[in-house]
């Protein structure tokens, strides 16, 4: 826009001088001496010639002014799209597999059965079990015991005890083996007994016992008692 006025005011400059000078011009001619009367047509010529001149020398300062102003070298910066920004995701982290590690295999070495000191073996026992019996009729309970053991049955030393169940015996409740019983022998063993007053199955468990304390052997009885 600056440019422009400038422009402007140059022109209007170059046109007042040419008006200056037409008029000086005019001037000298009233002074002067009288002039033969000149020719329209030279002087229409004389004219233009002065106009074309004064165009020239316009278009010449406008060319020039033009030249020199500033060339406008404003780019406009290209407007940069929006960068996404990268966001790493969370790499899960693995644990640490743990190494087996290999146990030389050992022979574990197989256990050798002992013999105990005092063990034992029912061989049989009467009555069998379920015989029928008559009621309060009176029998013997009798158990054949092998010791299996390494050691002896010695005198006072074993015993045989009621444990539970029905009561057939008629005396007591605990005996005393009053013999030597050798490892790997058998013995009998005999228990007076009564079979119940009232009809029905009957259990009971006797024992032997070390010592009355080691119990080593058990001897079941079962009977039922019928009417006769």
């Amino acid at each position: 826009m600056n440019n422009k006025n400038q422009l402007t005011k140059r022109l209007f400059k170059s046109g007042s001088l040419m008006i200056v000078a037409a008029m000086l011009l005019s001037a000298c001619s009233l002074f002067a001496p009288a002039a033969p009367t000149p020719n329209p047509v030279n002087q229409q010529a004389t004219v233009d010639a002065i106009v074309a001149q004064t165009l020239q020398a316009y278009n010449a300062n406008l060319t020039s002014t033009a030249a020199a102003m500033p060339t406008n070298t404003f780019t406009p910066e290209p407007t940069l799209a929006p960068t996404l920004t990268f966001t790493p995701e969370a790499t899960a982290t693995l644990a640490a597999t743990p190494t087996k590690t290999r146990v030389p295999y050992t022979a574990v070495p197989t256990a050798t059965a002992t013999s105990a000191a005092y063990s034992c073996k029912l061989v049989s026992h009467t009555p069998a079990d379920g015989t029928k019996i008559k009621l309060s009729e009176d029998f013997d309970g009798v158990w054949v015991v092998k010791n299996t053991g390494t050691k002896n049955w010695e005198i006072g030393t074993l015993d045989l005890k009621y444990i539970s169940g029905t009561k057939f015996q008629t005396k007591a409740d605990a005996f005393d083996v009053n013999v030597v019983i050798a490892a790997g022998t058998e013995y009998s063993l005999v228990v007076d007994m009564k079979a119940p007053a009232a009809a029905g199955k009957y259990t009971a468990a006797w024992m032997l016992t070390m010592d009355g304390t080691n119990a080593f052997c058990s001897l079941p009885l079962s009977i039922e008692a019928v009417n006769p």
